[in-house]
């Protein structure tokens, strides 16, 4: 027998083996079939069937057949089972999803599509695209009318050109069904009176209700009409998205009829997986692939029960479309035997879904159809509804069941946990994380959130400024050398820091000479860079590994002369390479997924160098911070083998998959029966426009829910709990109620809930860092005086403290920081020339707004281009309100930033800075503070049980008003102190926040001045505060080659000494 009899007959007994209804449908000769296909019953087995069969039983060759799926790994699945069945003829069967098809057709076709090149559009340059959109509109335009915020229609142009695009609507399109709805209002019931009410009667028009109709539905109309000026940026930029490959196909076939031709010819027999979701753009070509034919020979496999992708443009509408179309000569067949789950979870998931009644059984009511799933009877298992007290409990005791399976026996990749929403997961992947139970979640990981790629682009940030300007990048290198795979001991580090403020260390003969102080300017410092290099300083510091700094500033300097020369994928590799990087990452526990980061990350910047080949350091960074600012993520999914992993899920990524059991969690109406994104940026659309999504959301929330049961084989619990943890009770889900099973209340053992809160609670250690010689620590603190920014950072945490006022690591002046500084600097300014002139009169409105620009640009090189720009608008009309609104009633008789050393009060000696001190009379004095940035009204709050050091401007005008008292340079008083916030507050008002002090207040904060105080002499600021914002304390617990964000200077600027 030759092996092509072997594998026909082996097809044959494949064949025989399918049941009846799977061979009625394989079996069905020319015309339309539709099979109405339910969970677990076999459709890849089927759809492999029928296209054996046709090679089988016609003269139909591989090529003829064209076979379209909704995922690139169903197309994978279909190619592989095909293989299997019937050889190598499976290789030449075209199985496509829709885009691949239409990307083939491009390729294939190159003539007919005159697109040059283009790249697929990036999500930030989507972004950019539509705000310049945006911005261009005139002030009157639907879109900006009113409205303060240009962007506030971004999100719903993204979203309304998405739609258009899957459904391929056009702008004429939308507008003609748009005034077709406006022409119906009239005779529409939703906008007329139903009956008699106190200011109408029955038959009115709902006058309110048309109007706002009428301006969303004008709204949408002329965002509609911005489709064709954001498709010209797409070309103009040789740009596009993913949609638009169908879309080029669907309107090549329609003008090229020949083209079309020559696949309606080519493909004389197609078959759809999974129909119910595809949205309407397809729906098109599928159409148009069949017109060709009187009586076409599609084969439809779909099951209206499992359509959950409207969020994607998905459809029940496109099966009734279908069944209308072609009803005079289509078979429609429904698949009921079930090989996946037992009898009582397919009963439970039929009780919930037959409340649906957008279902094929009652849209093709006259072909009789029923759908009982029929499980197999060697599969046993059962369904539980269980009930628990509160949220906790549900998730301790869903940690302890999968600790007992995993304990017996199952494996962990047969179990699942399945929710609506990630978040619901948050606390049982914390409970996961801590009892060391293996899990895998395909909740894409943001790799620019991962403190490893923080180090990366903090490094890389390093190179580009000392390549533009040498030590300009000063104040990255002391947390960039705390990465672990450097091999830099943290007290190494610690004592280079001191010796950057200290004199030449070469010519001492002890250690107290040593260590002898200069004069702390930023002058006086020696730079890191020169350290790195300087072999006889290193070794005179008696450091553990002064070779390793001497190698490493070696890399530094090469790296800085790379910038100027190499590519950035040939920096990123050298960077890699050399720092030993990827070495440090294949010695990690974890290796695979920090190889899988770094590797990420270089992916992106070689695709973002040939779609840009002219991209320098400096566009790549700024590139990385957009995508922050926009909260664009650069994914990456957790590849941890599901081999030996538990199975956290969406309902919807579970969709295809199954697993002997699963645990459904938190269904509760507010997570399972409603759609919490609603319409929040999407427009209105009319009921005249055909939408993808159907209108009744609770039956599709049914159908994911229904999804979600029927991927358990043989243990389903569906839990919910009775009460939130704070207490308020929880409405269950009603279509845990459409299972008709009762609920098991369900309590777990104390022991087992305290040792969860434990773990949940437990927080970890604070970190604790070893200090250097306590003699240098001392000779370094022996004039120190206490500032008002010393005092909140020291409260705040005593490990921040150290490294930047005793170590005094450099830091970068944020935008924000340098904003304010142009800020005050202006306003000191405008006080002098106040001064200066002979009648005292304050400046103009034009000198106060000259005085800034002058200031704003001394401050340039902090901005990025476009937000100097913004900046400059920002304050120049902040400053326009304040004179108009303010300057008038401002006291003549003032000093501004007026400086105050060498104060002593009780043995504390404090400095400062004061914004102004104001005059009331010859008795009083006001003490004002300058704020920029957005008003918070929470710091100017009074020591409260929850904060009780109370707000940090509480505290700074305290410790402001003490410093002036005790400083007896004036004879007045202090009598008041206020806060002026020098941008607008939510309502456009400028704040003015007075605060007055009693002698109490005044005791209490110096009684903290005392105590801080005498902790810094004493050495008391090795231990940090341990909170996971805390740049310093994460700093120090990060040993994996993981640095935080950029440290920024913000809260330096209310003292600048």
């Amino acid at each position: 027998m030759t092996e092509l009899q072997q594998r026909n007959e082996a097809f044959l007994s494949f064949l025989d083996s399918l049941n009846p209804a799977q061979r009625s449908a394989v079996d069905q000769g020319e015309g339309a079939v539709l099979v109405v296909a339910g969970p677990g019953t076999g459709k890849t087995h089927l759809l492999t069937a029928r296209i054996g069969n046709i090679l089988l039983k016609t003269d139909a060759r591989p090529q003829n057949i064209l076979c379209l799926t909704f995922t690139d790994a169903g197309a994978s699945a279909m190619r592989q089972r095909l293989i299997q069945r019937i050889g190598p003829e499976a290789h030449q069967v075209p199985i496509f999803t829709f885009h691949a098809f239409c990307n083939r057709v491009i390729q294939d076709q190159a003539e007919y599509f005159s697109k040059g090149n283009p790249e697929p559009l990036t999500d930030l340059e989507r972004i950019e695209m539509i705000r310049m959109l945006l911005e261009k509109l005139p002030p009157d335009h639907p879109l900006r009318d009113g409205k303060k915020d240009v962007f506030q229609f971004e999100e719903h142009l993204r979203d309304l050109f998405a739609t258009m695009k899957k459904e391929g609507w056009s702008a004429g399109h939308i507008r003609k069904k748009c005034d077709d709805f406006l022409k119906r209002i009239p005779e529409n019931p939703q906008f007329i009176y139903q009956k008699n009410g106190k200011n109408y009667r029955k038959g009115d028009p709902k006058a309110a209700q048309i109007q706002e109709v009428t301006e969303k539905i004008e709204r949408l109309k002329a965002a509609a009409d911005l489709f064709p000026k954001f498709s010209g940026l797409l070309e103009k930029s040789a740009r596009y998205e993913y949609e638009d490959m169908l879309l080029w196909v669907l309107k090549a076939f329609e003008k090229n009829k020949a083209l079309l031709l020559n696949y309606q010819e080519r493909y004389q027999y197609i078959l759809v997986d999974e129909f119910q979701d595809t949205n309407g753009a397809q729906f098109q070509l599928l159409q148009q692939l069949l017109d060709f034919w009187e009586s076409p020979n599609v084969f439809i496999v779909g099951d209206d029960d499992q359509s959950i992708y409207e969020f994607q443009g998905a459809r029940l509408q496109n099966l009734r479309d279908f069944q209308e179309k072609y009803a005079n000569n289509l078979k429609t067949i429904v698949l009921e035997e079930n090989y996946r789950s037992a009898q009582p979870i397919l009963d439970a998931a039929s009780r919930v879904i037959e409340h649906n009644t957008l279902r094929a059984v009652h849209l093709f009511a006259y072909e009789h159809l029923q759908k009982e799933l029929k499980g197999q009877p060697n599969i046993q298992g059962d369904v539980m509804v269980a009930k628990f007290a509160n949220r906790l409990q549900e998730s301790v005791q869903i940690v302890h069941q999968i600790e007992q399976l995993i304990a017996e026996g199952t494996e962990p990749r047969d179990i699942a946990i399945l929710y609506a929403k990630h978040r619901q997961a948050d606390r049982i992947l914390n409970l996961f994380e801590k009892k060391g139970i293996p899990y895998q979640t395909k909740k894409p990981l943001n790799i620019l959130d991962l403190p490893l790629i923080r180090h990366i682009r903090s490094l890389l940030g390093y190179i580009m400024e000392e390549s533009r300007l040498a030590f300009s990048g000063e104040y990255r290198l002391f947390q960039l050398l705390h990465a672990d795979f450097w091999g830099l001991p943290p007290l190494d580090l610690a004592i280079l820091s001191l010796s950057a403020q200290l004199e030449d260390p070469l010519s001492a003969t002890s250690t107290a000479e040593k260590y002898r102080v200069r004069e702390k300017s930023e002058t006086g410092r020696k730079r890191w860079r020169i350290l790195l290099q300087d072999t006889e300083a290193l070794n005179t510091l008696e450091l553990q590994k002064p070779a390793v700094f001497l190698e490493l500033g070696k890399k530094l300097n090469q790296w800085i002369s790379d910038a100027q020369n190499v590519s950035l994928p040939g920096l990123l590799e050298k960077i890699y390479s050399v720092s030993g990087l990827l070495q440090w990452a294949l010695g990690q526990p974890d290796k695979a997924r920090h190889l899988q980061i770094l590797h990420t990350f270089s992916q992106f910047v070689q695709s973002e160098v040939l779609r840009h080949p002219k991209m320098g350091l400096q566009r790549l960074l700024d590139l990385l911070q957009s995508m922050d600012d926009n909260q664009l993520p650069l994914p990456v999914i957790n590849t941890a083998s599901m081999e030996s992993s538990v199975q956290m899920l969406t309902a919807h990524a579970a969709k295809g998959l199954e697993f002997e059991h699963v645990f459904m969690l938190d269904c509760t109406e507010d997570t399972w029966d409603k759609n919490s994104g609603g319409n929040r940026g999407r427009f209105y659309l009319p009921d005249t426009l055909t939408r993808s999504a159907e209108e009744d959301a609770l039956e599709a929330r049914r159908r994911l829910f229904y999804v979600a049961m029927t991927r358990a084989k043989r243990k389903l619990q569906i839990s919910f709990a009775a009460a939130d943890d704070s207490g308020k009770p929880l409405t269950t889900s009603q279509f845990v109620a459409e299972t008709i099973l009762p609920h098991q209340d369900l309590s777990i053992p104390e022991s087992l809930l305290q040792e969860a809160q434990t773990l949940l609670l437990l927080e970890p250690p604070k970190p604790v860092i070893m200090l250097p010689d306590r003699d240098l620590m001392l000779t370094l603190l022996k004039d120190y005086s206490l500032s008002v920014t010393s005092l909140n950072r020291y409260l705040r945490c005593p490990l921040a403290f150290y490294y930047e006022d005793v170590l005094k690591v450099p830091g970068s002046t944020s935008e924000a920081a340098a904003y304010g500084l142009a800020m005050h600097s202006t306003l000191q300014q405008f006080l002098l020339r106040m001064k200066a002139h002979k009648k005292l009169e304050w400046p103009s409105i034009d000198v106060l707004q000259k005085l800034f620009s002058d200031e704003l640009e001394r401050n340039r090189g902090f901005f990025s281009e476009s937000n100097w720009a913004q900046r400059l608008a920002l304050g120049k009309d902040a400053l326009r309100r304040i004179h108009l609104e303010q300057v008038p009633f401002w006291r003549k008789r003032a000093i501004a930033e007026r400086r105050f050393e060498g104060v002593l009060h009780e043995g504390v000696p404090i400095k400062g800075v004061l914004d102004k001190i104001e005059w009331l009379d010859n008795h009083s004095i006001r003490i004002v503070d300058y704020k920029t940035g957005v008003p918070d009204r929470k710091k100017t709050m009074a020591p409260t049980v929850e904060t009780p050091f109370g707000g940090d401007y509480w505290r700074q005008l305290a410790f402001y008003q003490i410093l002036l008292d005790q400083s007896r340079v004036y004879p007045e008083k202090v009598s008041k102190t206020a806060i002026i916030w020098l941008e607008p507050d939510k309502k456009g008002n400028f704040p003015v926040e007075e605060i007055t002090f009693t002698p109490d207040d005044l005791r209490v904060v110096t009684q903290w001045m005392i105590q801080v105080f005498q902790q810094i002499k004493a050495l008391e600021f090795s231990t940090g505060c341990g909170k996971a914002d805390c740049t310093w304390c994460e700093m120090v617990r990060e040993k994996q080659g993981n640095i935080p964000p950029d440290r920024y200077l913000e809260s330096d600027l209310d003292d600048r000494n």
